[in-house]
């Protein structure tokens, strides 16, 4: 009776110590799966924004395993009113590159555009980095009433390089095209408009819109920026445009941004005084499938 017991007693402690152990390897895995899916999410959002990644994530649970290849036919955009565009384009980077190492060429951007980053990071949204040009749009996803001032503010930050810096205030078309190889981007009118700003710009200053300027209400100090004597796309449609001066005016509060210094490494530092205005080649920012966008404005 007493080997019985035993016995029947090892066969339920065996039995236990299984389950347990089955469970800890249960928990175990989907512990690691959740941290998988976390990171996986993670990277997901440093290529596209939080809010866009969610409603795809969204989508995607409620479609069926079979059905998911055709789930990416659709078109992700969102219309948003009232923001900013801002483009920034490094002066003499052709220069640059023939003074600097690739290595060295590669850092010294990484540092200036994480430190752009930063910036944007509470204030902005970064859309894109094409070479040595760095563009963002405030207001989006979240409506900012100081949308023009926050891109001002980014420009306004002293770093070593000068930089061209163009920003128009308007409406955009944003989210993502394709099926493969996702990347975010804006379009619209005003886009276009941003980017003649900013290759019509001066360097080391802010090249901004009427359209801009109304939004500011007068905190900051202008002078005419003479755009279209530069840019045949601001002479063509009759653009006004203005150059801030770095300068708040008394009754203004400063943004926090204000405090923020870009500082680049030392291998930069010595290219500073070889660097020359260039023209930078232009990209169209509209897509002509989306029938959405506003249409130029007449001028007479």
């Amino acid at each position: 009776m007493y080997i019985s017991g035993l016995f029947i007693h090892y066969l339920s402690d065996r039995t236990q110590r299984h389950a347990f152990l089955e469970t800890r390897r249960c928990i175990e895995g989907r512990v690691r799966l959740e941290r998988e899916n976390q990171r996986q999410e993670r990277l997901l959002m440093s290529i596209l924004p939080r809010f866009l990644v969610l409603e795809m994530i969204a989508d995607m649970a409620t479609i069926d395993e079979y059905l998911l290849p055709q789930q990416f036919h659709k078109i992700y955009i969102h219309r948003y009113k009232d923001v900013s565009i801002l483009f920034a384009d490094i002066i003499g980077f052709t220069s640059l590159s023939l003074i600097l190492s690739a290595q060295e060429l590669v850092k010294t951007l990484n540092e200036l555009f994480g430190r752009f980053d930063k910036l944007a990071e509470h204030q902005c949204l970064r859309i894109k980095i094409l070479g040595d040009c760095y563009y963002c749009v405030a207001g989006v996803p979240e409506p900012q009433r100081a949308h023009a001032r926050c891109c001002v503010e980014m420009g306004l930050i002293k770093h070593t390089l000068d930089m061209r810096i163009g920003v128009h205030s308007g409406s955009v078309l944003c989210g993502v095209l394709g099926l493969q190889k996702w990347q975010f981007d804006i379009w619209s009118w005003d886009v276009d408009i941003a980017n003649s700003l900013e290759a019509a710009g001066v360097p080391g200053r802010i090249h901004v819109s009427r359209a801009t300027l109304d939004c500011l209400g007068g905190i900051y100090e202008t002078e005419a920026g003479h755009g279209k004597e530069r840019n045949e796309f601001l002479r063509k449609h009759n653009i006004d445009t203005y150059l801030i001066r770095p300068v708040l005016r008394e009754e203004a509060e400063p943004l926090k941004a204000r405090s923020l210094s870009i500082v680049l490494p030392p291998s930069s530092l010595s290219v500073a005084g070889f660097m020359k205005p260039r023209a930078p080649e232009r990209f169209s920012r509209s897509p002509p499938s989306l029938s959405t966008l506003e249409s130029p404005p007449q001028t007479s």
